[in-house]
């Protein structure tokens, strides 16, 4: 009896050697938020021995708020016992789970136990609430007042709105705020848009208006944004911090301290000390509806827009060419317009548009003038029609799309000049005895003085004789020279370019850490301009995508290279605008494909035809 009880006893001890210690919970970075605020929810599952399988936990969208993710990750954790000189080897594996939530309702919301299944055993976590109150300003002053606002909540993807920033301070306070402090909460802001939205800042420079609110006299400060939703769903923009300082006036010191004072400053009555503040704006939820299924011709443009086309001249020689303008206006940004489908013209010859794109920047927002003209060439007489241009865009005020006609064009083609009928009758030696009475000479009868019949052996007249010939020659060498010089000075340029080019990106990849994104993004975009225009000799900078990309395929390049590089500077500029944020691997990624396009740029050869 006592040995069978000493094996249950050593069986319960071994079985409790090998069982699996695993704790699962589930918590919330904060309690209490604002509609649209984003709130991160934090699964956390913790073994002591590495599980064989894992079931992810799943928090499902609901009509109170909106669920992103989750984003996983996993750690290691090692300690080590000695009990009565025996060494114990204890690892901790920790898997982390992120959810995003969004909160779409005020009042009380409850996230229901996660639960994880591991190895075929299903643990849970305790549900908890999280409360959500109105979208107010926190932490406001009667100092300082700092808020966001949005002219348009309910938006449609690529639709635009108004992203305005508002700063109010008391001028009879002691709060003032500082260009540090107005660069980082813009900069802030920009980030909080996220990968939601991107946005082009209207408000150039930051500067306090004086104005009378609400019967007292404040200094306005504001700062606005054109934003377009990139995606559909409840997207939130979160509360943003402003920094500034507080000045008060101390007291003087004893007449111990009258030379510290005198040189100081602070003789006639103590000094000033600086208290650095901070208040904290509102969070917003925004509402983007994806737009319905499109028509084949929609290129993507959002708004209210108007369709203009007109061909100058009305009337044109057979022969010659005519231009058909035509012009798209709209509150979108130029890459939203997309390319217009000109119709079949059978009786003519149609060369590639020239395109043209004038922005806009209002309080309203963004607006842009498109301008394609096309030249024209009819190969007959008589009346030729331009038929109808249609184009397509999504309007947010009826919640449909709409196609936008010109009116047919008429061109009347007239027969061409004649030409000018060539002289084919010689003269007569009779005619030839008439021109010849015509001509009367000019002081005739007089001699030259100091004539002689061999004037080319005169050493003045030879000198004279050569000089023409040795100005030629002399200009012929400065002008070989010269070539030569600019020659090589250029082919000096183009070897030197993807060296120095290299260099730089070298350079970035040194700041990057320090370096904010849009900086970042500029450096590298600025890096590539300039490559692109000391090797093929033209500027890049400010360059239309589309046209850039054209250039580059008559020097040389590919149109698989151009394509990638365009598609490369368009993703860069969605980031530096859109205010996404990018971590380091992200950050060399992008200096490693600037790298690859240097280095694939540089082996092009061939130049541009004359």
């Amino acid at each position: 009896m006592y040995i069978l009880k000493l094996f249950i006893l050593l069986s319960i001890s071994v079985a409790a050697s090998f069982a699996q210690e695993i704790n699962f919970s589930a918590t919330a970075d904060k309690t209490t938020a604002t509609i649209g605020e984003r709130i991160t929810i934090t699964a956390q599952l913790a073994c002591d021995k590495k599980p064989s399988s894992i079931s992810a936990p799943k928090l499902r969208s609901t009509a109170d708020y909106d669920v992103s993710g989750p984003d996983q990750s996993q750690s290691s954790a090692t300690s080590i016992e000695e009990i009565n000189g025996k060494t114990t080897r204890n690892i901790t594996t920790t898997y982390l789970y992120n959810f995003t939530l969004t909160p779409k309702r005020t009042g009380p919301i409850s996230v229901p136990a996660l639960q994880i299944n591991v190895d075929g055993e299903t643990y849970a976590s305790d549900p908890f609430q999280i409360g959500v109150g109105k979208e107010e300003a926190r932490t406001q002053t009667s100092d300082v007042k700092f808020s966001i606002a949005l002219a348009n909540k309910n938006l449609y993807v690529g639709e635009q709105s108004v992203l305005s920033l508002q700063i109010v301070v008391n001028p009879q306070a002691s709060a003032q705020l500082t260009d540090e402090g107005l660069s980082d909460c813009v900069e802030r802001l920009e980030k909080a848009l996220g990968a939601d939205f991107s946005a082009t800042r209207l408000t150039k420079q930051i500067k306090g208006v004086r104005q009378v609110i609400n019967g007292e006299s404040r200094v306005l400060y504001k700062i606005e944004w054109a934003i377009f939703p990139i995606k559909p769903g409840m997207l939130a923009i979160q509360p943003v911090s402003l920094d500034y300082i507080t000045v008060h006036h101390t007291q003087a010191r004893s007449h111990s301290d009258f030379f510290d004072d005198f040189f100081g400053g602070g003789i006639f009555g103590g000094g000033e000390e600086q208290v650095a503040r901070s208040v904290v704006s509102n969070g917003l939820g925004v509402h983007v509806t994806q737009l319905p299924p499109a028509p084949v011709d929609f290129s993507g443009a959002v708004g209210f827009f108007k369709l203009n086309a007109s061909i100058d001249p009305r009337q044109v020689p057979s022969g010659e060419a005519a231009t058909l303008f035509i012009s798209i206006n709209g509150n979108t940004r130029p890459g939203n317009i997309g390319e217009i489908s000109l119709p079949q013209l059978t009786d003519c010859s149609v060369f590639a548009p020239e395109k043209d794109a004038t922005i806009d920047t209002t309080a309203n927002g963004i607006t842009t003038q498109k301008t394609y003209k096309y030249l024209i060439v009819p190969r007959r007489e008589g009346m030729i029609q331009v038929p109808q241009i249609s184009w397509s865009y999504f309007d947010p005020a009826v919640k449909a799309y709409k196609t936008l006609t010109s009116p047919k064009l008429d061109l009347m083609v007239t027969p061409g000049k004649a030409e000018p009928a060539q002289q084919s009758k010689s003269l007569t030696q009779e005619e030839i005895k008439q021109v010849g009475q015509d001509i009367r000479f000019i002081k005739t009868g007089i001699k030259i003085k100091k004539q002689t019949d061999e004037p080319y052996k005169n050493p003045l007249f030879i000198f004279l004789y050569a000089v023409p010939f040795f100005m030629v020659f002399a200009s012929l060498l400065y002008k070989i020279q010269s070539a030569r010089y600019e020659k090589d000075a250029t082919l000096a340029l183009r070897q030197k370019a993807a060296r120095r080019a290299m260099k730089k990106i070298s350079s970035i990849e040194r700041q990057a850490s320090k370096l904010a994104v849009p900086d970042f993004l500029g450096k590298v975009s600025e890096c590539l301009e300039s490559f692109i225009s000391q090797k093929f000799g033209f500027s890049a900078t400010g360059k239309v995508l589309v046209d850039l990309k054209a250039e580059l395929m008559e020097h040389g390049t590919g149109e698989t290279l151009a394509s990638d590089l365009v598609a490369f500077l368009e993703s860069m500029e969605t980031f530096r605008f859109g205010g996404a944020t990018l971590d380091a691997s992200s950050k060399t990624s992008m200096l490693q494909k600037a790298a690859g396009f240097i280095k694939d740029l540089q082996k092009v050869k061939k130049e541009k035809p004359s």
